[in-house]
């Protein structure tokens, strides 16, 4: 050992005395007190892709392949998300990340392994950047240091690293603001063009320099680079780490989840994006399917964090960088040890702001979502009706054009096969919530399902009038039954669908009443019984009576009374007779008075009568669908089904749990819609008895989504969504 270190010295030694001028080169020493005017060194490392081949990702594993919450196999990305183009190297301080110096590395430098799993790369860093870092160190001594790399890294990263002449410094020396930049989603393709996803570290890799600046000497040729994840004879350094990566942006696949015997939890899909939704009660057979036509992003970060921050309770201060995602741990829907963390989001203070204010939102009280959200799911007052200005506002695709573009790479998890084919649907960005209760439908990133009502066509030739009725009028997809002004108006109560008002109305009568009695000395009638409290007569006359009723007698007991009859709305029937409610008064404040308040005024499609008639109805739980004309499926009776995209699901419906709802980097999450157990929501807010508002909770206690997952390094979930 003394010998090799005469020889190195003595090599050294001669080197200096060969130096003819004060220019680095391959063979002389830096000298510190004289400038090396420009001069570099160079470095080569190893970058791992998180689809490493042959990786799990454990939940407990700090030091995981990506620090994924995942433990349930592999999703290998398509070739052109995992290539790296370019990149960005940056030297930290290894005991804070202060900054010391970056150095970009272009094409030609990059190459990938056999199975594109790993790339090396090389370039040169600036001597005398170097040299300042290496003038403040105490001596010679050992020298760690973090090394980051952004892969494929957008302009606004290289202006935050490399500085630019309008508007951007790079960071001075020491400076670790820089590890909390917050990069902007300014385009749909900014960070996930193929073939240049934008990457960034995992993990910190953590090497160790060479204890000088003369030491860095050996390292000036292209052939012979320092070496920041493998080793280094010449000076007994080996670093012995690859520098793993992960895409800062989340993938969305999809599946028609409604074919039979593709998920043991599609339990009403007949195939093609269809669902039996409303049952006969007798027979059980169908009368109402729902068509999933459209599927729609909304709620979109525009910024995002570009180096992954957790904490313990999701805000920035006190947050680390590129640590992993620790899952919450559940049991009977309860947090137990060890608890998780929280992924941060670069949006973290705007949404304290506007959480703040959604209970304030009303027409004359808006606010700007698409400030911070792109595809926002409302409107500044707070309503949700997407194409109210004739224009498509949220990340809109037709449902049977997804499934026909680019399949997943099905890997380990989904043999033989069985949880369906899956297609790429569109990339995101990250969006978290600090806190449970905060997980809001106003920041939250969701998806919108439209689906369009029909009817089974054998229903159009029913013997029962108003079956056909209602099947004639959902299969026409003409515009002769006119628009949402004039044609019938749907109402849907506990699932089951009235065609106009006045279905509705006898339908809650003849459920409170069994039959009528002749008043005694008059040619009046009384009902036998009314029973108030039932669901539907309550939700159209409140605490109230109906007033004067006709109705045609169909059957009668032994005794005279009456057992089965029909109501009689047309005004100029015959063969009928009068009932007298002398119970109670008819309520002047209930649906069934609004509505008629609403009918004699003509139907006004604007002003106070309306909007008290659409109050009082909905405000009795009572949903309205109107008829629309879609650009795509024209005329018909068109609903949505809100579902908020889960990613750490804590098994508790009803209940929200931390990091529930959220969007995180490098996961992919598996979409597929497995049943509707209702009609969905009205597309017109002031219809919706629900009405769902930027301040509702993503979930609630009427809960009708059902989610199942699976995590996957890309990372992948599957979401079988129940409505």
């Amino acid at each position: 050992m003394n010998k090799l270190l005469t020889l190195f010295v003595s090599a050294a030694a001669i080197a200096m005395c060969s130096c003819s001028d004060d220019k680095l080169t391959g063979d002389v020493p830096y000298q510190p007190e004289n400038p090396d005017n420009g001069q570099s060194v160079q470095f080569t490392l190893s970058i791992d892709l998180p689809s490493a081949k042959g990786s799990r990702s454990e939940t407990t594993d700090p030091d995981n392949n990506n620090g994924s919450t995942s433990n349930d196999g592999v999703e290998i990305g398509k070739d052109y998300e995992n290539m790296i183009s370019n990149a960005i190297v940056v030297i930290a301080d290894a005991t804070n990340n202060g900054y010391i110096t970056a150095a970009e590395i272009k094409s030609n430098n990059l190459h990938a392994s056999d199975d594109k799993t790993r790339y090396t790369a090389s370039s040169s860093f600036s001597q005398s950047q170097l040299s300042e870092y290496y003038q403040k160190l105490p001596g010679n001594q050992q020298v760690k240091a973090n090394i980051f790399v952004f892969c494929n890294p957008t302009q606004e990263l290289r202006d935050i690293l490399f500085g630019n002449d309008t508007k951007t410094v790079k960071p001075e020396l020491g400076s670790t603001e820089w590890t909390n930049s917050v990069l902007n989603h300014t385009s749909k393709t900014a960070i996930w063009n193929k073939n240049g996803f934008l990457m960034s570290n995992s993990t910190i890799s953590t090497c160790e320099l060479p204890r000088t600046i003369q030491d860095w000497n050996y390292y000036t040729s292209e052939d012979k680079p320092f070496n920041l994840s493998g080793n280094n004879p010449d000076l007994n350094i080996d670093n012995n780490q690859a520098i793993r990566v992960e895409r800062v942006a989340a993938r969305f696949d999809f599946r028609d989840g409604s074919v039979d015997g593709k998920n043991d939890a599609t339990l009403n899909g007949i195939g093609d994006f269809t669902y039996e939704v409303v049952t006969d009660w007798d027979t059980k057979d169908p009368i109402v399917n729902v068509t999933l036509q459209k599927m729609a992003f909304v709620n979109m970060n525009k910024t995002f964090y570009a180096l992954r921050h957790v904490s313990g309770d999701g805000r920035p201060v006190n947050s680390e960088i590129c640590k992993p995602e620790l899952p919450w741990v559940f049991q009977n829907g309860t947090i137990v040890e060890p608890y998780g963390n929280y992924v941060v989001d670069g949006n973290y203070t705007w949404k304290e702001e506007a959480l703040a204010a959604f209970a304030n939102i009303s027409s004359s009280n808006t606010y700007n979502f698409s400030e911070r959200l792109e595809y926002p799911l409302f409107n500044p007052d707070g309503s949700i009706d997407n194409t109210g200005d004739g224009t498509d506002n949220w990340g809109t695709s037709i449902c049977a054009e997804v499934i026909n573009g680019e399949q997943d790479n099905d890997q380990e998890w989904n043999k033989p096969g069985n949880k369906g084919d899956y297609h790429i649907w569109r990339y995101a960005t990250e969006n978290t919530i600090a806190g449970i209760s905060d997980q809001k439908n106003g920041v939250s990133t969701g998806i919108v399902f439209k689906g369009k009502m029909s009817a089974p066509k054998a229903l159009e030739s029913s013997t029962d009038e108003a079956l056909r009725t209602l099947a004639t009028i959902l299969n026409d997809n003409g515009a002769g039954l006119g628009d949402h002004e004039t044609a019938p108006i749907l109402y849907s109560f506990a699932n089951n669908l009235y065609v106009s008002w006045h279905n509705i109305f006898k339908a809650a009568i003849k459920e409170a009443i069994p039959g009528f009695k002749k008043i005694e000395g008059t040619d009046n009638w009384q009902p036998t019984e009314i029973t108030r409290s039932t669901g539907l007569f309550k939700a159209v006359f409140g605490e109230g009576g109906f007033g004067t009723l006709r109705f045609q007698i169909v059957s009668k007991d032994a005794n005279g009374n009456v057992t089965d009859y029909n109501i009689v709305t047309d005004k100029n029937a015959t063969n009928f007779e009068t009932a007298i409610d002398t119970e109670v008064t008819y309520n002047d404040k209930c649906a069934d008075k609004a509505w008629n308040d609403w009918n004699n005024a003509g139907k006004p499609a604007n002003g106070d009568i309306k909007d008290a008639f659409k109050a009082a109805v909905t405000g009795a739980d009572i949903t309205i669908y109107q008829r629309s004309n879609d650009n795509k499926f024209g005329w018909g009776y068109y609903c949505y089904y809100y579902y908020w995209n889960r990613h750490n699901d804590n098994r508790n419906n009803g209940v929200m749990g931390p990091m529930e709802f959220a969007v995180v980097r490098n996961n992919v999450y598996k979409i597929a819609v497995t049943k509707l157990s209702r009609l969905g929501h009205p597309r017109i807010s002031e219809n919706d008895p629900e009405n769902p508002t930027p301040d509702t909770d993503d979930e609630v206690n009427n809960v009708y989504i059902t989610v199942e997952t699976e995590t996957l390094p890309w990372v992948v979930r599957i979401n079988n969504i129940e409505f």
